[in-house]
């Protein structure tokens, strides 16, 4: 009788540390979900503000060679 109370009570030791290992595991990987939604979004708003950037870059580019040709232009006209 003093051994299966005794293996009733390890079997309780072994589930109630298997239920707390696994709240622990469940918290643990709510929080690494929420860490890598907000990487996404920053990894997103930086990435459209490359886009943005390089948008911005070729648009003064265009606008450069447009005067270029311009100012061309206009000396060869005086000339």
């Amino acid at each position: 009788m003093l051994m299966i109370n005794f293996e009733l009570t390890d079997l309780y030791y072994l589930l109630t540390g298997f239920v707390c290992a696994s709240v622990i595991f469940l918290f643990y990987i709510s929080n690494l979900k929420k860490e890598i939604k907000t990487l996404k979004r920053q990894y997103e708003k930086k990435s459209v503000g490359m886009d943005d950037s390089s948008l911005r870059v070729k648009t003064l580019e265009n606008k450069i060679k447009t005067l270029e040709t311009a100012l061309k232009k206009q000396m060869e006209n005086n000339n």
